[in-house]
């Protein structure tokens, strides 16, 4: 597979489209549809300096001039300038005989355009099915699948409910999206740690509607490649088996890489890979240095509504006792073919 990154991602989130997409007669009720709050929840407005969100995911939609985020849990929150964010809302329709409507958990949400529509993707985990790790160790399993609306703010239904994007064997998380240069879908994602000893970032082609798999998923690197890493485990003093969380970009000068989350001992820290070719299929070199620091991971990149390059960055610290899951705002910029930090994103 010979492919570049079809654009610069509409803020490296909204991709351009090409193709068909997904079953229409699936979406008939989206225009009865209004956000609503989970129950037993009372919707509110919190300062995303306070909120305490895991693997957040923002993306800027310039037809409703408002931001939206998605997390953990499968909800929404949305913001008109990023300070203020307003919710919980459901967005999600469940669909009684499909592989995620059975689902206990949602991890690592994201929300793409693509083909005018938009397409929620994340890991849904189920504790009544199991698959096995490197030592034999049993673990709920956890896989990627698509879901699609007519709107940003759904609802997300089920695009065939016998569809199933990955390996029923793996145990899947953090699953982002990208095209190649003629518009054909691919899921990047990363097969756990705890199963395969090694945690591996991996790529998968869509079919044309984006509800199964062509062909099978290959690595396009993993964590004992990474120089930099330790593991939590001081009796073993070698790299860390974490990689997770994979975001794909594009530098302003053509350059593709992927930033990643590992660790350093306990802490976790950002990674960057870059491919030698300009390729999806890589070879990927990793960064011989950590990106950041700190206890930080699951970073993303959008655009706000001047065009500005941001990161989203889930900052974990203990605050009166109780650790928290910070959302993080920071400005970026891409010159010299490299991504890098310019500070704190200024409201």
């Amino acid at each position: 597979m010979k492919s570049k990154v079809f654009a610069y991602m509409l803020a490296l989130v909204a991709l351009v489209s090409c193709g068909t997409g997904g079953d229409r007669s699936a979406l008939s009720a989206d225009e009865q549809w209004t956000l609503t709050v989970p129950a037993g929840v009372k919707a509110d407005t919190v300062s995303i300096d306070t909120m305490s969100v895991e693997n957040p995911f923002i993306t800027y939609d310039s037809e409703s001039n408002m931001y939206y985020m998605v997390a953990d849990g499968g909800y929404m929150w949305t913001s008109k300038e990023l300070r203020l964010w307003h919710g919980p809302y459901n967005i999600l329709v469940q669909d009684r005989a499909s592989w995620m409507s059975k689902a206990s958990a949602i991890y690592s949400p994201e929300i793409h355009k693509y083909n005018g529509r938009y397409y929620y993707m994340a890991s849904f985990e189920r504790a009544d099915t199991m698959v096995a790790g490197s030592d034999g160790e049993l673990f709920p399993r956890r896989s990627c699948v698509a879901l699609v609306s007519n709107s940003i703010t759904g609802p997300y239904r089920t695009i065939d409910v016998a569809g199933e994007l990955l390996d029923i064997r793996e145990k899947a998380v953090h699953p982002t999206f990208c095209t190649d240069d003629f518009g054909a879908a691919y899921m990047i994602y990363n097969q756990d740690a705890s199963q395969n000893g090694d945690g591996t970032v991996q790529i998968v082609r869509f079919s044309e509607n984006m509800a199964r798999r062509i062909g099978e998923a290959y690595i396009m690197f993993s964590a004992s490649r990474n120089g930099w890493s330790r593991s939590a485990n001081s009796e073993k003093n070698g790299f860390s088996p974490v990689m997770e969380a994979p975001f794909l970009f594009v530098t302003d000068g053509g350059r593709m890489g992927i930033i990643f989350t590992t660790c350093i001992g306990n802490e976790r820290a950002l990674g960057v890979a870059y491919t030698e070719t300009g390729h999806l299929d890589g070879p990927w070199v990793i960064e011989p240095e950590p990106f950041m620091t700190g206890n930080v991971g699951s970073a993303m990149m959008f655009k706000d509504y001047d065009g500005t390059l941001v990161m989203a960055v889930q900052k974990d610290t203990v605050i009166d006792g109780k650790l928290r899951h910070l959302p993080r705002l920071l400005k970026m910029e891409s010159q010299f073919e490299k991504l890098q930090i310019k500070g704190y994103y200024k409201f």
